[in-house]
């Protein structure tokens, strides 16, 4: 089975006013940590828990790091790092720690991961 995806007509907001169509996704659903702590115990040698409390110990571990000012790659998966902001201010002294905040949470794909989305196959929603 394929990556679904159905059809939308989407109007563009420059010049041409003409609705085109494009393929939005249909997903199939959520993985939970649980679920994949499952089936990843089923791939090792590991317990279904041990790999549950390792990938809840990751996430808190790539959180602390990134609020450490650190950008954390994990290895086949990607890099994460730390978008942040402020207001433009006339003077540098104004730019103060308070006045920064923290964006988002920025993700880049790891090449190889990446490179693998041509293998990706598609299939239309029946749904339609």
């Amino acid at each position: 089975m394929g990556f679904q995806y159905r059809v939308k007509t989407k109007r563009s907001g420059l010049g041409d006013k003409k609705a085109k169509y494009h393929a939005v996704p249909v997903y199939s659903g959520e993985m939970s940590t649980k679920a994949l702590a499952k089936e990843l115990a089923t791939m090792s040698s590991l317990s279904e828990g041990d790999v549950r409390s390792t990938l809840i110990g990751l996430a808190a571990l790539v959180e602390k790091y990134l609020h450490l000012g650190y950008s954390v790659r994990l290895e086949d998966l990607g890099l994460f790092t730390l978008s942040v902001s402020s207001d433009g201010y006339d003077r540098v002294e104004d730019c103060t720690p308070h006045r920064v905040k923290a964006k988002k949470v920025c993700f880049r794909a790891d090449p190889q991961l990446k490179a693998n989305l041509s293998d990706v196959t598609f299939e239309r929603n029946k749904s339609e």
